[in-house]
């Protein structure tokens, strides 16, 4: 990241509340129509000018303090990611200009603002002045273990709670908070910090729309005798059946998981079975997720609509 930190727990800081915000996966459209940007680059363009306007994150007049987080508002988040809240339209009757209540940009904004004033509030409970800090403390606790560092991330703010019923069967995704575990790692690893970096062996995918996306658009995933119609009916050319339930969207995530673990587990064997393949013993669904990730911000993948889920922090 292209800033110069005054601490580790401000870099965390940043790092975390990047990885708080990282949804809005489903409201792509949207956001490319109001920012001109998808969602992540969305919601990294407003952390750096939340940062960057800043006196310092311990203000309260921050968002990435966590009196600030209680008590952010839509309108603050509108001006730091530059989001026109109102259009601008011909009056029906009148020779004048009237401004229009953009009701998309305001969902956005209020699931990002209530995002913030929620794990605000359960950091003023537990007494850090930042997500930054609690993030180092929790690091410091779990010493290594990315499980430790993930179950207690989840179990203690519901916007990391990635977690479903479905069926009567829990579903455990968890893609921000393994997101946050893994960047982490990468970013202070080597580096002179109080806390041992989460290890990243054993890590599993990141359940987004990107990978489920992908995974139908190859016919890796075939949905055709799913147990869910909305699968079943579901066609990446048809806008009515890419929006998801929660609970259908559930379903392809785990979908995609569960596939990326058989083919990485797939690699493994290829690598003993066929001659020039041994570098495959050494894939991981971390590397798969990657390499994904790239060919989908290729041109013509690019152009594949994504499956979405409206209303949801969590991806």
């Amino acid at each position: 990241m292209p800033l110069a930190f005054e601490s580790v727990d401000d870099e965390l800081n940043v790092l975390g509340t990047l990885a708080l915000l990282n949804f809005l996966s489903g409201y792509r459209p949207v956001l490319h129509r109001l920012t001109g940007r998808g969602a992540y680059s969305t919601i990294l363009s407003l952390v750096l000018a939340a940062y960057l306007s800043s006196p310092s994150p311990s203000s309260s007049e921050s968002i990435l303090s966590a009196q600030g987080m209680s008590a952010a508002t839509p309108a603050q988040l509108a001006d730091l990611a530059r989001i026109n809240t109102h259009t601008e339209r011909a009056h029906e009757s009148l020779p004048v200009t009237v401004g229009v209540k953009d009701d998309e940009a305001f969902e956005v904004l209020e699931l990002l603002a209530g995002a913030l004033r929620e794990t605000g509030d359960v950091l003023q409970r537990e007494g850090c002045p930042s997500l930054g800090v609690w993030v180092r403390g929790a690091l410091e606790r779990a010493d290594g273990s990315n499980g430790v560092f993930v179950h207690e991330l989840a179990s203690t703010f519901p916007a990391f709670c990635d977690i479903h019923l479905v069926d009567t069967e829990p579903v455990y995704l968890l893609k921000k908070a393994l997101w946050l575990a893994t960047v982490v790692s990468l970013r202070f690893e080597g580096e002179n910090v109080p806390f041992k970096v989460p290890s990243l062996d054993d890590m599993p995918v990141f359940a987004d729309n990107v990978l489920p996306t992908l995974l139908v658009h190859h016919g890796i995933l075939s949905l055709s005798s799913a147990s869910d119609p909305a699968l079943v009916s579901l066609s990446l050319t048809s806008p009515d059946t890419r929006i998801l339930s929660r609970d259908s969207a559930t379903r392809l995530r785990a979908a995609a998981v569960t596939a990326c673990a058989a083919i990485v587990a797939r690699a493994h064997a290829l690598s003993k079975e066929k001659e020039g393949c041994s570098w495959l013993a050494q894939w991981t669904e971390q590397q798969l997720d990657g390499w994904l990730w790239e060919q989908g911000k290729r041109e013509e993948l690019r152009k594949v609509e994504r499956v979405a889920e409206r209303g949801t922090v969590f991806y």
